[in-house]
């Protein structure tokens, strides 16, 4: 049988409703079967390249590869905007590099503000150093 809403192909030839769309084909719905003009829809729509998630592998060694000095960075821009990257880890390098991007000003405004030899007495922990350079 051959659903008129959807055009598959239903097995049970004494099924009330459509499995896929749930359209009905009995009561005032029923319609001839050979004078159907939907053609059967051979084979199951499949998703593009694109759209296909993301494996839990493919996140973990993205994490870990981002974390490997320039060569994460490139990867990220190469995620970010290149052609064959699924949507959901385009938008991840994107935003990713905008959290590089807005950590990167914090630390200049940082370093603007209390100058290296406070900053790195903050790296270090010299409290009294750090508080010597703000007064």
């Amino acid at each position: 049988m051959i659903c008129h809403t959807c055009g598959r192909v239903i097995k049970n030839e004494e099924a009330n409703f459509c499995e896929y769309c749930g359209a009905s084909f009995r009561g005032e719905n029923a319609f001839d079967i050979k004078s159907s003009p939907v053609a059967p829809v051979s084979e199951p729509v499949i998703a593009s390249p694109k759209e296909k998630p993301v494996s839990f592998l493919n996140w973990l060694g993205s994490q870990l590869l981002i974390l490997v000095p320039y060569v994460g960075l490139v990867m990220l821009f190469i995620w970010a905007f290149g052609h064959n990257t699924p949507v959901s880890k385009k938008n991840w390098a994107r935003a990713m590099l905008v959290i590089m991007l807005i950590s990167g000003i914090m630390l200049l405004a940082l370093l603007s503000s209390v100058g290296l030899e406070g900053f790195i007495g903050m790296l270090l922990g010299d409290i009294t150093e750090y508080n010597n350079s703000i007064y």
